[in-house]
């Protein structure tokens, strides 16, 4: 039978060994868990839906780790949370040639980004131990084929998402591409032009900054010609001319990484439901409650995200899923509220309405934030009516003000800008105020 082993660390701090075993739908893939670690109170925070309260609850969900789901794939598939450390789209498919893998196999994809992984997560290959993992896998009972993982690929970074991206450092002005010699200077997100989307970085760029203007707290992003990314480090050809937009990562900084992660992981979605889950965890309600009661962050962080859907339907941002959202842990053990990212108005380029997730289980798919939904949702999250509406009425206001100039001002196409305020002047709430403010000033 096939083993292959990863020895996962959260900073120089040992988790557990995740490991393979077998092949096919019947392989064993399991995160075999570090008792120390696992039962230490002041532990940094791996995930928070692995996160237990006292002594007892962290015994018992280590002794119970064959069972949990936390710890457990199905067949080659990775638990949850690391299905969604691995990179998507345009970046895997390039990896996967460069490694020469099958597009699958989730454990060599994990191990080629390990030294580049989302937050402070590492994933180290294993050296052959026939004996001791005998023990752990096989209890002496079979015959065990090792299968050495090769090590991480220097520059190898795993990113989320469907648009072309590269993971690359700014040293001077010029970006190149992270290596074990070339590490200090600003990490970034390269994010690329896309053919089927006429000028995305601009769009995205824009998006950014009528999200800021509405008063959501959002990464920092600039815009930069793609010269100005070392010829050697574009692994996809770039037309000369164009822009990309650099995203500044909030998860690494002059000391390191910073540990983070998606509220997919904080829930146990995995990459393939993040829009729509099979046990009803994807939803707006289900984060709101976990940010505010279960994490202790209150009404404030509840607000913040609220803010953000509102930002997003006037945006158009239809594809703000259970991925899109999440946390930092600046001190390893106290989540905070994640900057906004990938903020991205669609309503550039196609038409729509409402939202990538439903608010909570029962709800009507693609609503719009109106008085009955905010009532229903402040019942079921236990946020206060009064102060949510007053948060989304100053959150349209503040673009209903500043949003026009700044879209007509950009840089994209005309008619990216008319389809763009078309959307924006047909969201209910944008309607709403702007009837209001015509029965205030009739004659304005």
């Amino acid at each position: 039978m096939r083993y292959r082993a990863l020895d996962i660390t959260l900073g120089a701090r040992r988790c557990g060994v995740l490991f393979q075993y077998g092949q096919g739908a019947g392989a064993l893939m399991r995160l075999q868990p570090d008792p120390d670690y696992w039962r230490d109170p002041q532990a940094p925070v791996l995930s928070w839906g692995a996160r237990q309260d006292n002594e007892r609850g962290r015994a018992l969900f280590l002794a119970d780790a064959a069972r949990q789901p936390f710890f457990n794939g199905q067949g080659e598939r990775l638990p949850a949370f690391f299905q969604n450390l691995l990179p998507e789209g345009p970046l895997r498919k390039h990896l996967e040639q460069l490694r020469g893998c099958a597009p699958d196999d989730h454990m060599e994809i994990l191990a080629m980004c390990g030294e580049d992984l989302p937050g402070n997560v590492y994933a180290w290959p294993l050296p052959e131990d026939r004996e001791a993992m005998r023990k752990v896998v096989t209890q002496d009972n079979d015959a065990l084929e090792m299968s050495v993982i090769e090590s991480p690929v220097a520059g190898a970074t795993s990113l989320s998402g469907i648009q072309p991206k590269l993971g690359l450092v700014e040293q001077g002005g010029r970006y190149v591409a992270r290596t074990r010699d070339r590490t200090d200077g600003v990490h970034i997100i390269a994010k690329l032009p896309a053919v089927e989307y006429p000028l995305l970085p601009e769009v995205e760029e824009l998006s950014l900054r009528l999200a800021r203007a509405a008063g959501v707290t959002t990464c920092r992003a600039v815009l930069r010609p793609v010269r100005d990314i070392a010829a050697q480090d574009q692994p996809f050809t770039l037309e000369p001319g164009r822009q990309f937009l650099a995203v500044q990562r909030f998860d690494r900084h002059a000391g390191g990484h910073i540990h983070c992660e998606d509220f997919a992981q904080i829930l146990g979605i995995e990459p393939g439901d993040k829009y729509n889950d099979p046990q009803g965890r994807a939803s707006y309600a289900a984060m709101l409650v976990t940010l505010g009661q279960g994490m202790g962050l209150g009404e404030d962080a509840m607000h913040e995200v609220m803010r953000r859907l509102m930002v997003n339907e006037m945006l158009g941002n239809y594809d703000a899923h259970v991925k899109n959202f999440g946390v930092l842990y600046p001190d390893g053990l106290r989540p905070a509220l994640s900057p906004a990212y990938d903020v991205v108005a669609y309503a550039a380029y196609i038409q729509g309405h409402g939202h990538a997730l439903k608010f909570f289980p029962g709800a009507p798919e693609r609503a719009q934030i109106g008085p009955a939904l905010v009532r229903d949702l402040c019942n079921l999250t236990g946020m206060l009516e009064p102060k949510l509406k007053k948060v989304l009425n100053d959150t349209v206001a503040k673009a209903v003000e500043a949003w026009p100039g700044m879209i007509e001002d950009s840089a994209l196409q005309d008619v990216q800008k008319v389809r763009l305020l078309e959307h924006f002047r047909s969201v209910p709430a944008v309607v709403s105020l702007m009837r209001r403010k015509v029965r205030r000033n009739p004659g304005a």
